[in-house]
């Protein structure tokens, strides 16, 4: 018998729900800040003086950033998976996320300029993408568990 959409084993709790959002949102908009200061740095030929702290505060915010990830690795889809709830895009969601924390980890330790390029637009494309994945899983987790929960209802 499939799980009641409501008390699904991997649904998560009000306190990740908003752990997630927070660091999610937290990292997109330094993320644009930093974008932007590079741009009027080019324009201006001059360092904006917040870019430094916004490089710091993106940067502080990889470690939860990482632990969030390895979260929802060990517990939210390894349960999801099990139970076949919204894979297709849950895989979506995480390999975008493990693919912006591996386009970060080579902006910091990335040895040579000629691949900085690389790295920037990847990890700018993804940081674009990951909002948009993050929105077709929880819409998807919405389809997912009405149909369940239409489901329960004709048995």
């Amino acid at each position: 018998m499939a799980p009641n959409a409501a008390e699904r084993p991997n649904r998560l709790t009000p306190a990740i729900h908003a752990i997630t959002l927070a660091l999610l949102t937290l990292s997109f908009i330094s993320g644009v800040l930093i974008w932007r200061a590079t741009h009027l740095q080019e324009a201006r030929s001059e360092t904006p003086t917040w870019l430094r702290a916004c490089v710091l505060f993106h940067g502080t915010l990889n470690p939860f950033l990482c632990a969030l990830f390895g979260y929802f690795l060990c517990d939210h889809i390894r349960i999801g998976w099990r139970i076949r709830a919204n894979w297709f895009t849950g895989l979506l969601m995480e390999v975008c996320f493990a693919a912006l924390i591996l386009s970060g980890i080579g902006l910091y330790y990335s040895g040579g300029e000629s691949v900085r390029p690389f790295y920037v637009t990847a990890h700018h494309v993804l940081g674009i993408a990951l909002p948009v994945c993050l929105a077709l899983h929880w819409i998807a987790g919405q389809r997912w568990g009405r149909s369940i929960s239409a489901a329960s209802a004709v048995r």
